[in-house]
């Protein structure tokens, strides 16, 4: 008599006998779930943590389930591996289950599987995830099709002892950091041609002033009237730091927030835009040692003042197998080791990431550092997510060459911007 095994039982005699088993009208056992990541974020990963971790939680989880799990990973360069990804999807044929970056999600989500049960199944609350993420999760429709894992913020970091009080226009900034620039201290932040650059210094600034980025029909809101005013207004912030000297013209090829953090340890900045990540690596690169100690973390200052608003970042799990069981088995992984309590506290603290779920942050194995608190106060108040919009790669990438030349000091705010505005077809 022939017996019919469904595909979750071959995965567990492949995994734990290690031998074919025979499925009527298959010549072969498939070989598992295949499970992709970035490399830092995969078992390729350079940091022994991470890799450590991820390794422990991986073999537990196949022992236990008898799911095998296949990883790949993708490209460290993931502006490619996000477009192939895309590509991949629209073919059917991206993993079963893929790191996405949240930014570029809304790209994704046609194609990627509803997770709704898969998330009830687990215990896990939408409500959970903070709003400026829970977007991303559903890609403006009715189903959760993503899983945020990590997150991140941009904020302004400021040494107590140059600037106890932390400004909230950029007219404070200007006045405060003249003289602190003639001594050699400067305020940073990266203007050069990349995501995070845009992401870091102008969206927040753009946003402040109550407008979006798209219109309802999904074309570009700062052509014309209130939004281009205030596009060009948020490059003019860039332009004025430079012309009046509190920031050096070589912001403009910092495409990183990263970049910065050389001029943070030899003790030239006296303020900077950055991300949250920044302060743990930039504690453990001073030679005291004393970041937390030497500095604090305010919101980004405004034109106004009176609204401030900063960028939220982050990666998420999505499905894309068309076979319902390699889906469960997929989500299964990624929120034992990523999303499920004591995986994203466990990982969010092995990365050195801020957890996506707010009540993951009272969770006693995520590890916080003095500034976490602040971090998820801005995440609650403050943040928002890049629009998932057809148009926005283009648009932040005309945008990109825009904030560099004003940053670099060779175009005005005006003409950077009608600049811009010709490249977006």
């Amino acid at each position: 008599m022939t017996v019919k095994l469904s595909r979750r039982e071959v995965l567990r005699l492949a995994v734990l006998g290690g031998a074919a088993a025979t499925v009527t009208g298959c010549a072969a056992a498939p070989s598992g779930v295949t499970w992709q990541a970035i490399p830092s974020y995969s078992l390729q990963g350079t940091d022994p943590k991470r890799v450590d971790y991820l390794r422990s939680v991986l073999d537990a989880f196949q022992a236990e389930s008898g799911v095998a799990i296949a990883p790949a990973v993708t490209s460290a360069d993931t502006a490619a591996a996000m477009a192939k990804l895309l590509l991949q999807a629209s073919q059917g044929r991206a993993p079963d289950v893929s790191q996405v970056d949240g930014y570029v999600f809304g790209r994704m989500a046609p194609y990627a599987r509803p997770i709704t049960s898969q998330v009830a199944a687990a215990g896990l609350d939408v409500d959970d995830w903070f709003p400026s993420l829970r977007p991303i999760m559903t890609g403006s429709g009715p189903d959760v099709r993503s899983l945020p894992f990590t997150t991140d913020v941009r904020v302004l970091y400021h040494r107590k002892d140059l600037v106890p009080t932390p400004p909230s226009t950029w007219d404070e900034l200007i006045a405060v950091a003249r003289p602190l620039a003639e001594q050699g201290h400067a305020v940073l932040f990266p203007g050069g041609r990349s995501e995070g650059a845009v992401a870091t210094t102008l969206w927040p600034q753009y946003w402040a002033q109550g407008l979006e980025l798209f219109d309802a029909s999904g074309q570009p809101a700062f052509g014309s009237g209130p939004g281009y005013a205030a596009m060009r207004d948020a490059l003019a912030v860039v332009e004025r730091c430079v012309a009046e000297g509190v920031t050096p013209r070589r912001v403009a090829t910092f495409g990183k927030e990263d970049d910065l953090n050389s001029d943070v340890v030899a003790g030239r900045v006296a303020m900077f835009i950055g991300g949250s990540w920044q302060a743990a690596a930039l504690n453990n690169a001073l030679p005291t040692g004393d970041f937390f100690d030497t500095w604090a973390v305010a919101p980004i200052p405004s034109i106004s003042g009176e609204r401030h608003v900063t960028t939220a970042g982050g990666w998420v799990w999505a499905a894309f197998s068309d076979d319902p069981e390699e889906v469960d088995a997929g989500i299964d992984w990624v929120v034992r080791a990523y999303v499920g309590d004591d995986g994203m506290a466990a990982w969010c603290t092995a990365g050195g990431y801020l957890p996506p779920r707010q009540s993951v942050y009272s969770n006693p194995a995520y590890q916080q550092n003095p500034f976490t608190p602040v971090f998820r106060d801005h995440l609650a108040a403050y943040s928002r997510t890049r629009p998932g919009a057809r148009k926005y790669l283009a648009v932040s990438n005309s945008l990109q060459i825009a904030l560099s030349s004003v940053a670099s000091g060779t175009t005005s705010a005006a003409e950077a911007l009608d600049q811009a505005l010709d490249r977006i077809v």
